[in-house]
């Protein structure tokens, strides 16, 4: 039968807005026709056999993608394949609830309409029909293999860069003529255009498919809208039955209603997009209760026309049928409340990020690849398997009603204690972060009890684990600074055979990422007290257990704990009673009876040593004198000291030091730089020894910056002379690393070493040239150069004895000068090397003074002119 759709609107636009459903139904896909025969057109647009017959006698116009079905057919010569292109947007249709109750009455009964539009099917087709004149059938599979890379990306430039040489060639002779429900296409066009427009496919819609066509629709006839008021028409029947006739309508409206409030709840969407079985039958329970609806009103208005003294038995009959059918209140509304709890189970697994299964096969995948070593799997029944009272429904249906054994099946009820369950494997889902949580739902006859199963490394550990299991069998009994001791409890109805107790810290932000420790107690030692030791205090735990029986696992719920706090002292005052002894005190740390203070412990720090020196006291009394020679210490902190835990130290006090003294020979120079760092303002250093390694002189190097003045103490164990000597040693090589790794700071450094020194600077000078040179000698280095600004600003007056140095030396030292000084000689050597060794300083020299008398001058003098 053909429809006109004369355009004529039963309802108002603002009612039609109200009551419409629209459901989002976003699906594409993409296929190669290899056969063109017009049975597969037909097949692949979906006609029924009217309209088939309609476009063969030219009653129908086809255009846009139906225009297909008039393409001219394959020849001979002439080789074809088509690339068939569907997608949908959306289904819209009204609701039941509009039919059944807001019916106009006047439009019901009229003959200028048969039926109304009850729901439509949105969305487009395009068929791409590729023809090539060719005689060699072989080559057909050609432009299939071509069209079957293009169903696997929209994108032309993927689609080209994956043909072959052949197929390219082959593309090229195509011509391609286009079906589209949208847009104006020219058409034939060739094989490269085509790839364009085949990519814009997906964007033809708009953004939110507002473009999209009527692919189907469903129609509802006219004749069977407000039949609900035939019960108004019997007479001759008691008022209770009446009443009884009426509640089966509405309660059949009712559901109904439900049933459309099912499939519109944009909750339901996601989790009847991955379980589509769940929406077939609610959809198939609804038409079916539509057609019984219809059934039922006309077993009504048939006893219209029964005489008036046998209707009351007539309604008696259809209601006693009715009372024992599976249409009764009793079977449907389980049903429905079955559906709405499996729903509602499935929408919690995600919104609880819950994984759910759907075989035995992608659970054991699942397992196999989860990054998680544990994984937790509830098995529960599955909403994909065939629903058996839907079957009966259909059955009763087609039986015209008639009761037989087949028909007396009544839907399981889901009760609340499995629910419950459900809901205690959900808030185990807390510990998500170590632990894998799955839910499999296994095809089965109904809903089963529900069971758990654990497993840890891919292997099966328990079929049967208990959840929420009270926490009264594993309880804790004390909880210190770094341990919590638990008791173990066997009851008396069940035989443990282990516990296995869990734990794990908390961030300080209350996440727990950290993994789960175990501890593992076998009952045979009837062990009753067991402890966790090595916590950490005033920190913050999560504690569970499991006790194994022989059949089952039983998994606590998590418990909360909280280590005690270790208090710590006072920040302690410092007497500094002479030179070499501190006296310490404090204010004692608050504790409890639990957890006592036993003692203190009082840490110092001293310059040039790494970490804290310590020292306890004998008991609790909140002072302590220390003793630390020459005057190192610079902080002192306190502790308190508990039985199983040391509380964290006490704040910082800094000790007032006025000189440090150091023996670098026992001491890091680095740490002592840590620490003359740290002054607010700069002390003196008293070296009391030192080593004259490379790496501690160039480490103390660094040092002087931070030094208002460097001093030696005076040993006694060494004679005067012996000590003069190693500390200008030292001083020189200080120098010497200046040169070497401070250059521009060297007049600096060498204005702090002579500051606090009877030391002549001429003779420091010559020094330390003679120094630098026998590096250079050892080394093949160049470091005099670096010294240069140091000689630039020498003596006004070099004051030199030449009997104890050598001419050479002075000669290096004049030549490092930008303008000549007066030389005077203390002493000297008539050595004839030397001699000639000092007149080649002359040049150097802008006069020549002595201090004893002219001998030397005459010498000099006439020994000039032997050379």
């Amino acid at each position: 039968m053909l429809y006109v759709f004369a355009g004529i609107f039963m309802w108002d636009e603002d009612t039609l807005a109200l009551m419409k459903v629209s459901l989002p139904r976003p699906q594409t896909y993409v296929k190669v026709l290899e056969n063109d025969s017009p049975q597969e057109r037909f097949r692949v647009l979906e006609m029924s056999p009217v309209l088939q017959s309609g476009t063969k006698t030219g009653q129908i116009t086809m255009n846009g993608a139906a225009a297909f079905l008039n393409h001219p057919e394959q020849s001979q010569h002439q080789e074809r394949a088509t690339l068939h292109y569907r997608t949908t947007t959306r289904l819209d249709m009204i609701s039941q609830r509009l039919l059944q109750e807001a019916a106009p009455s006047a439009l019901a009964g009229q003959t200028t309409a048969t039926h109304v539009v009850s729901a439509v099917y949105f969305g487009a087709q395009a068929f791409l029909v590729f023809d090539s004149d060719c005689s060699n059938h072989e080559k057909n599979a050609d432009i299939v293999d071509v069209l079957k890379i293009m169903t696997s990306t929209f994108c032309p430039n993927h689609i080209i860069s994956s043909l072959n040489a052949a197929e390219k060639a082959k593309s090229s002779l195509l011509a391609c003529s286009l079906y589209i429900d949208v847009g104006d296409w020219k058409s034939p066009v060739s094989f490269d255009e085509a790839l364009e427009i085949y990519g814009s496919l997906p964007t033809l819609l708009g953004s939110k498919g507002e473009r999209a066509v009527p692919l189907k629709v469903w129609l509802y006839p006219l004749k069977k809208l407000d039949k609900s008021s035939v019960c108004a028409a019997l007479s001759g029947v008691s008022e209770t039955l009446m009443h009884q006739a009426e509640y089966i309508l509405e309660h059949l409206r009712k559901q109904i209603r439900i049933c459309e409030d099912i499939i519109r709840d944009y909750i339901n969407v996601n989790v009847i997009m991955q379980f589509p079985t769940l929406e077939d039958d609610v959809i198939a329970f609804l038409e079916l209760m539509q057609e019984y609806q219809t059934t039922f009103q006309k077993g009504i208005a048939d006893i219209v026309h029964i005489k008036e003294g046998k209707r009351e038995r007539s309604l008696q009959d259809l209601l006693k049928r009715h009372s024992q059918s599976p249409f009764s209140a009793e079977k449907t509304n389980q049903w429905l409340e079955n559906k709405e709890t499996e729903l509602k189970i499935l929408n919690d697994f995600r919104a609880a990020d819950i994984t759910v299964v759907k075989s035995q096969a992608e659970l054991q995948q699942v397992i196999s690849h989860s990054q998680k070593t544990r994984v937790m799997c509830l098995t529960l029944y599955s909403p994909d398997v065939e629903d058996s009272f839907i079957t009966a429904l259909r059955q009763y249906i087609e039986s015209d009603g008639i009761i037989n054994d087949s028909l007396l099946f009544k839907p399981v009820s889901i009760n609340d204690k499995k629910i419950i369950k459900v809901q205690l494997f959900i808030a185990a889902n807390e510990d998500a972060e170590q632990t894998s949580f799955i839910a499999a739902l296994i095809p089965g006859d109904d809903f089963p009890e529900y069971s758990v199963q654990f497993y840890h490394d891919g292997r099966i550990v328990s079929r049967n684990v208990k959840l929420g299991t009270k926490s009264d069998l594993v309880q804790i009994s004390h909880i210190k600074h770094t341990s919590v001791s638990l008791k173990l409890n066997q009851p008396d109805t069940k035989r443990i055979e282990r516990y296995i107790v869990e734990y794990r810290a908390l961030g300080d932000d209350g996440s727990n990422n950290e993994p789960w420790k175990q501890i593992i107690f076998d009952t045979t030692s009837n062990r009753e007290n067991c402890m966790i030791s090595d916590l950490k205090s005033g920190h913050k735990f999560q504690l569970r257990y499991i006790f194994v029986e022989q059949d089952c696992m039983n998994l606590s719920r998590i418990i909360n704990f909280k280590t005690v706090v270790t208090a710590s002292p006072g920040k302690p005052l410092v007497n500094k009673l002479d030179r070499d002894t501190l006296r310490v005190t404090w204010l004692r740390a608050e504790t409890d009876e639990d957890c006592p203070v036993l003692r203190y412990m009082v840490e110092y720090k001293e310059a040039g040593l790494e970490g804290w020196s310590s020292v306890q006291t004998e008991g609790l009394e909140c002072e302590c004198t220390l003793t630390v020679l020459h005057s190192t210490c610079y902080s002192v902190r306190v502790s308190a000291v508990y039985e199983d835990i040391t509380s964290k130290p006490s704040e910082e006090t800094p000790v007032p030091v006025d000189v440090w003294s150091i023996k670098l020979s026992e001491r890091k120079s680095s740490i002592l730089l840590e620490v003359l760092k740290l002054q607010t303002e700069k002390k003196p250093v008293e070296l009391r020894d030192w080593t004259d390694e490379e790496s501690e002189v160039k480490g103390f190097l660094q040092c002087l910056p931070y030094i208002s003045e460097l001093r030696f103490a005076v040993p006694h164990n060494k004679t005067a002379e012996s000590w003069d000597k190693r500390k200008r040693l030292f001083r020189l090589d200080l120098c010497l690393q200046a040169a070497l790794h401070q250059k521009e700071t060297i007049e600096e450094t060498v204005k702090k070493l002579l500051s606090s020194v009877n030391y002549e600077k001429c003779d420091f000078l010559l020094d330390l040239c003679s120094h630098v040179k026998d590096y250079e000698t050892q080394t093949g280095m160049s470091v005099l150069p670096a010294l240069q600004p140091i000689y630039q600003s020498a003596p006004a007056v070099w004051s030199i004895d030449l009997s104890e140095r050598k001419s050479s030396i002075l000669l290096e030292v004049l030549k490092l000068q930008t303008e000549k000084k007066p030389v005077e000689l203390r002493d000297w050597t008539d050595e004839e090397s030397e001699v000639k060794g000092f007149l080649q300083c002359l040049p150097y020299i802008s006069q020549l003074r002595y201090v004893l008398n002219t001998l030397f001058t005459v010498v000099c003098t006439s020994r000039t002119s032997r050379f």
